[in-house]
């Protein structure tokens, strides 16, 4: 396998994965709400199929004369990222305004709300999903207009300045932020890594994106260490290190508050360590979640 399907396949998990860890998580941002739909699969994944959809996929706002009339979406939308965004009503132009001066005055939380907004419209020109009938594209077709009617009047300039305000977000210390800089890419669309290898974006990119993936971790953030298990294992943005892989994945079980017996280690992860590099590899594991999870855990209530 090629690394550059490898590494798209990582991504393509781990954005996935996203919607499902974010169920156990509580809200982020105002009116972010971060969970798994009911009825729907989680976000990387088609609203109403199965199909998988790259974290990095090309998508641009679309707009149109005839959406005017067209009722906007009632419930929360999903986001570029995985995540569902409910902008409180309002068209995404309308929520990226409300929080447009706070986020260019550095205000980390208002730079992710509208980094979140325009998210919501950056892969509205995406080809329509394979779908099993004519009544789920019908269907997706439908919520489809609702949604540029939802972006209507949200520009490319927009759509590409939402990685600049993600980005000051991260820096700030925002985790959700954070996990969304790697997962959007260097460019926020298909990008070819082992070809776009010189290109100073994108090697500023793998950078910054294993900085603010150890940032999360370093805060207990669970998905982010594996995330950092599954960037040691593919060996793309790192050199491949089968023992930092796992010792993240230990340290994601701890941040969890469940147990991964040895046996399971062993088989999953461990396959092909000598005893001493294993049981090295759990030490390091423990020494991370005592660093960032333990200390970070809520304490139970009195």
């Amino acid at each position: 396998m090629s690394p550059t399907i490898r590494y798209s396949l990582l991504l393509a998990v781990a954005g996935a994965c996203l919607g499902i860890y974010l169920s156990t998580t509580g809200n982020s941002g105002e009116k972010l709400r971060l969970k798994t739909a009911s009825q729907d699969p989680v976000s990387p994944l088609s609203p109403r199929s199965g199909e998988l959809i790259s974290p990095f996929a090309a998508g641009a706002a679309g707009q149109g004369n005839d959406l005017a009339a067209l009722p906007l979406p009632s419930a929360p939308v999903y986001a570029r990222n995985g995540r569902q965004v409910d902008l409180g009503g309002l068209t995404a132009q309308q929520y990226i305004a409300k929080w447009n001066s706070l986020a260019r005055a550095g205000d980390k939380d208002a730079a992710y709300n509208v980094y979140q907004a325009t998210a919501v419209c950056a892969s509205n020109d995406d080809p329509a999903p394979a779908y099993r009938s004519a009544a789920e594209l019908e269907q997706f077709q439908a919520e489809h207009k609702k949604l540029l009617t939802l972006c209507e009047g949200v520009n490319a300039a927009q759509l590409q300045e939402r990685l600049s305000f993600l980005a000051m977000a991260a820096r700030a210390g925002k985790v959700e932020a954070q996990i969304d800089y790697f997962i959007e890419g260097p460019y926020g669309r298909d990008t070819d890594l082992a070809k776009s290898a010189d290109d100073p974006v994108v090697q500023q990119w793998k950078t910054e994106a294993v900085k603010e993936l150890k940032s999360a971790a370093g805060q207990g953030e669970p998905f982010a260490l594996a995330l950092l298990a599954q960037v040691y294992n593919a060996g793309e943005l790192l050199p491949r290190d089968e023992k930092l892989s796992l010792a993240y994945k230990v340290a994601e079980a701890d941040a969890r508050n469940s147990t991964l017996s040895e046996e399971q280690l062993r088989r999953n992860a461990g396959a092909q360590m000598s005893d001493t590099e294993f049981a090295g590899a759990l030490q390091t594991g423990r020494q991370i979640a005592a660093a960032c999870c333990k200390k970070n855990r809520l304490s139970p209530p009195e």
